[in-house]
């Protein structure tokens, strides 16, 4: 039987977090938060939308697990949570049985936390028109605080994660040929990425030409010719938790317009993980990473420049002008240095690093993308 040391992420300071919080109790809706805390994931959970999976978890209580009832055996052996209750699809509502859990432990006019960025307003209009008395409010904060230090058994994952993925990057761009489509390519990318251990491709874009030129173009039937750029960023669910990493090549010699760019932003690059340390914030570094192309002359339009990531590809902190939350050990993120001239050219690199008491460390190191890899 597990127990809430067996889990992944940290819950004791899940625990910890709520009983500080102003919340008589939050209720975990979405499916990053269910899989972190009930140790657990339920895949139809994102592909069937209204079978909700809710764990509602008050102060001073154990939290109490609400979900279909099909998928009730299978959580009973997987999670450590033991109140298990189910509702059967179409018959009962998941709502309604949370409004009776609810009013069981006496928090029919309590103050609860809610994933209100989540859940549908279907489902939060019933909560509120059922119990008039509720008071809820937004506890994604709580949520995100918690979860942004990665436990040693999550940083192994996110190791994993993105060193395979590093891995199978790079014995696709070693195996590119001139005149192979980006279908191609994408198809021995994603094949690679499930050879190094995901059980899942997460997303695949990788281009060539001028399509390196957007940020997120389908691979298509574009073919690859001798000196066209060619850029990824990719990722694959690796226990669920995401790689996200970003590679630049280059099939022949890279010219005098490629070092142009590439050597100055790989110095951006160095000078932003330099800067991962604690006390430091995202919009210190954002700011840091918008003087810096400004210096040398290339353009910065974009809304970030790196995240934290796990159960989701983007978490707190990123690095944007709108994070003041402080970096401290325990926290990892990823750096996410990029130039693009839409439909002509594009530049990309993405690394992991942990925030460690002194200098940041950095995770993805299998494939090195300090020149552009010549194909």
């Amino acid at each position: 039987m597990k127990t809430i040391q067996d889990a992944t992420g940290d819950l004791e300071g899940m625990r910890r977090a709520i009983e500080k919080s102003d919340f008589d109790a939050v209720v975990a809706v979405s499916p990053e938060n269910v899989r972190y805390v009930a140790d657990v994931h339920i895949s139809t959970q994102a592909t069937i939308r209204d079978r909700l999976a809710l764990i509602l978890w008050a102060k001073h209580r154990e939290p109490i697990f609400i979900l279909c009832q099909v998928e009730e055996g299978y959580v009973r052996r997987e999670s450590w949570i033991q109140d298990i209750r189910s509702y059967k699809e179409f018959v009962a509502q998941p709502i309604t049985l949370l409004v009776e859990v609810l009013n069981e432990l006496g928090l029919g006019k309590g103050r609860v936390g809610v994933e209100t960025e989540y859940l549908a307003a279907k489902y939060f209009k019933q909560l509120v028109t059922t119990l008039p008395a509720l008071r809820l409010e937004s506890c994604e904060e709580l949520f995100a605080r918690v979860r942004m230090f990665k436990t040693p058994r999550e940083k192994d994952l996110l190791i994993r994660g993105f060193r395979g993925t590093e891995k199978a990057l790079l014995a696709t761009y070693a195996t590119v040929q001139v005149g192979e489509t980006e279908r191609s390519m994408a198809n021995r990318l994603a094949d690679n990425i499930l050879r190094s251990g995901a059980n899942q491709v997460a997303f695949n874009h990788i281009n060539a030409g001028p399509n390196t030129g957007f940020p997120h173009m389908t691979p298509g039937e574009y073919r690859a010719q001798r000196g066209d750029l060619v850029k990824a960023d990719c990722g694959g669910f690796y226990s669920e938790y995401y790689s996200n990493v970003g590679r630049t090549a280059k099939i022949g010699k890279p010219t005098e317009a490629d070092l142009s760019y590439w050597k100055p932003l790989r110095e951006i690059h160095r000078r932003i993980i330099d800067m991962l340390r604690p006390g430091n914030t995202g919009r210190q570094l954002f700011e840091e990473a918008t003087r810096l192309h400004r210096k040398v002359n290339i353009p910065f339009p974009y809304a970030h420049n790196g995240h934290s990531i796990g159960l989701q590809v983007h978490e707190r902190p990123l690095i944007s002008p709108h994070e003041d939350w402080s970096y401290e050990a325990g926290m990892v993120s990823t750096v996410e240095t990029r130039y693009r001239e839409v439909g002509k050219a594009g530049y990309h690199m993405e690394d992991l690093i942990e925030i460690t008491e002194g200098a940041p460390i950095v995770l993805s190191t299998y494939f090195d993308n300090e020149e552009i890899f010549v194909i």
